[in-house]
């Protein structure tokens, strides 16, 4: 790993554990670089904004459950996978529940930058089966919408959250 890239890791680190112990708006760049151990500059050297660090964080963590989930995937149906990979999703948003909140604040609204992401996902949810794309589009709705429901309730659990997907999952006709 070059310098440049061990001070990119160095900044990642310092503001992915900023962001969850303090907050997104709590967490200032000046914040960052401290915890890095790097000048406030070197901040914007690596990313034009605290956003930026963000997304590219979060990214980060997503892909690395997404591998997780993948490795120990034996379902055969998309909703079955949707059930399968939400119940890794719903603990990594649950553990970190107001953190979490504040992501989705910043982040649900940069879908255009999100989408080949969720295009990724949405194929690995239908591949194999005889589902659709549209099928595929409504399973990631709901599961969006039991994730948001999940993160405004103070008594949401990684099972309770599961019971309503799949309530919600079998009330569809999708393979």
């Amino acid at each position: 790993m070059t310098k440049k890239e061990q001070t990119k890791q160095q900044i990642l680190t310092a503001s992915w554990q900023l962001f969850s112990e303090q907050g997104y708006h709590q967490t200032s760049t000046r914040d960052i670089a401290k915890a890095a151990n790097v000048a406030n500059g070197t901040v914007f050297s690596h990313f034009a904004t605290k956003v930026a660090i963000l997304k590219y964080s979060f990214e980060n963590e997503l892909t690395d459950i997404l591998s997780t989930a993948e490795s120990l995937d034996t379902s055969t149906t998309a909703t079955d996978r949707m059930y399968h990979y939400a119940r890794f999703l719903y603990a990594f948003y649950l553990a970190k529940k107001e953190f979490s909140r504040e992501l989705f604040k910043e982040i649900m609204w940069q879908q255009n930058e999100l989408e080949p992401q969720l295009n990724a996902f949405k194929k690995r949810l239908i591949n194999g089966n005889d589902a659709t794309p549209t099928d595929a589009d409504i399973i990631i709705d709901l599961y969006f919408m039991t994730l948001m429901d999940g993160l405004n309730h103070a008594d949401s659990s990684v099972d309770s959250m599961l019971a309503t997907l799949k309530i919600k999952l079998a009330k569809i006709n999708i393979n």
